[in-house]
């Protein structure tokens, strides 16, 4: 299959977009929607009933794609995508489906990489292979696809963002590109649409929780924090939590007790964010630097995709880099891109020169503000 054109169905919100990649990629689209056929101009062919080399569809919460077929399309895709988004990842899930028996694991089971290697050297044709890649699309990658799906159809800025909300959101972002269609302009519609989500939010006082995402896909609930300062004209949040059960903060390595603060300072869009932890009584215990992809704001939670690396600061003014062997693993692995260690990398030194424990220090005033004890 290696020299063959590779067929693709495509399914769901990042449809239009794709299939521009994927024809401007040499892929054919098979089965379409009528929809696709007519904004593509897509000529009726006998192909298009074929079985396609790869399926692509909406995960369940909208952050991405999975992409199920044969590993040569699946892997031309998950190249071009590295390429072309920058924070894009692809996690890899093998699956075989071979004419031989596999000694009791069964079609299509997960194996381990030393048992894949074993089945490997006993498969006879590698279109047998088959594989499901999980695709997450990050902020920046959501937004190169909504410039994508642009060039074909009007789109509103944060297509692919709103999308995801899914909701009522989803279905005013609808009713406003509807508007760009009968020849509304961007800013007059864009405007509007803000008004009418805007009340979907948060705001300063509210609760809201914080969804970290590992890049192998494990998702971690860091628990409700209060948002004590928002200012929407930056994007810039403050969240306070308070902790109730004793433990050892991450990195630090110093002990979390009951009572103590943590402080997170972020702004939307950024690769970082950093939270400055205090005791009860307000002594200052470290500061924890978390790098991930950029800073996504949902009705009901914040979100990003932690990169691994992460930065610490003690009392002492001592400052030090944690994990970074654990991003360029994942770099190496294929999950994340070239370019995407590299911006980590570079955003890790502009934050190690801004950090000051004296910044820090002057944190621990917002507690006095928040009304807890």
């Amino acid at each position: 299959m290696v020299n063959e054109t590779f067929k693709a169905k495509v399914r769901g919100i990042y449809t239009t977009a794709l299939t521009k990649i994927l024809l401007d990629n040499g892929f054919r689209i098979v089965q379409p929607s009528m929809l696709i056929r007519e904004r593509f101009r897509l000529p009726v062919t006998l192909e298009d009933s074929c079985q396609p080399d790869i399926e692509i569809d909406d995960r369940f919460d909208r952050q991405g794609v999975n992409v199920v077929g044969y590993a040569s399309a699946a892997r031309k895709l998950a190249s071009i995508l590295l390429n072309l988004l920058d924070d894009v990842i692809v996690r890899h899930h093998m699956a075989i489906t071979t004419p031989i028996e596999l000694s009791g694991e069964g079609n299509g089971c997960q194996f381990s990489p030393e048992t894949l290697g074993e089945i490997m050297q006993n498969i006879v044709s590698p279109i047998d292979m088959r594989v499901r890649f999980d695709i997450e699309f990050p902020a920046l990658s959501k937004k190169k696809l909504d410039e994508i799906r642009n060039t074909i159809v009007p789109t509103l800025s944060g297509h692919h963002y709103y999308k995801a909300c899914g909701g009522k959101i989803a279905y005013m972002l609808e009713m406003a590109e509807k508007l760009l269609e009968k020849g509304y302009s961007a800013r007059e519609v864009e405007e509007i649409f803000k008004e009418c989500i805007l009340r979907e939010y948060p705001y300063e006082s509210s609760k809201i929780s914080i969804e970290h995402v590992k890049i192998n896909g494990k998702i971690f609930n860091l628990g409700e924090a209060r948002i004590v300062e928002f200012d929407d004209s930056k994007q810039q949040i403050r969240l306070l939590r308070v902790f109730s059960s004793p433990g050892i903060y991450d990195g630090l390595k110093v002990p979390k007790e009951p009572g103590d603060r943590a402080i997170t300072s972020m702004k939307i869009g950024d690769w970082f964010f950093r939270t400055s932890y205090f005791s009860r009584s307000g002594e200052y215990k470290g500061t924890y630097v978390n790098l991930n992809t950029p800073i996504e704001l949902y009705p009901a939670k914040i979100r990003y995709v932690d990169l691994e690396a992460d930065i610490c600061m003690w009392p002492d003014g001592r400052v030090q880099k944690i994990d970074f062997e654990k991003l360029d693993e994942f770099s190496s692995r294929g999950y994340i891109s070239e370019k995407l260690r590299e911006i980590v990398y570079e955003k890790s030194e502009e934050i190690i020169n801004a950090l000051s424990v004296k910044l820090e220090m002057e944190i621990k005033y917002l507690i006095g503000g928040t009304g807890i004890n």
